[in-house]
């Protein structure tokens, strides 16, 4: 794969998340301390963001950097609980996620 496919599939793969988030790119760009402008022309572009930056959307994104580089191969591997747990925790907000990890944290200590 050449560095110009390698933009694409890093741009396409920041669209397809702010898609799936419902986020807007100003709202990525607001929720990642990032230059609305820088943002907008990184996608007009298709200009490869360098990791710093790519570590910013992900925390904007709330997701971890593997999730952000996680391909779709790997959730068709899930079982369907699985699948459905993770469905549940993308239409949660941080708030409600923080919640969530403490409640299976203390039910994973409880065993």
């Amino acid at each position: 794969m050449d560095n110009n496919q390698d933009k694409n599939i890093i741009i396409q793969r920041i669209l397809d998340l702010c898609s799936q988030k419902h986020y807007s790119l100003y709202r990525l760009a607001k929720e990642s301390n990032i230059p609305n402008t820088t943002l907008t022309n990184m996608v007009r572009t298709d200009t490869m963001p360098t990791f710093p930056t790519i570590q910013k959307i992900c925390k904007g994104l709330d997701i971890s950097i593997p999730q952000f580089f996680m391909s779709e191969d790997y959730f068709q591997s899930l079982t369907d609980n699985q699948r459905e747990i993770l469905r549940l925790w993308e239409s949660l907000d941080k708030k409600q996620r923080l919640q969530a990890m403490a409640y299976l944290e203390g039910l994973a200590q409880s065993k």
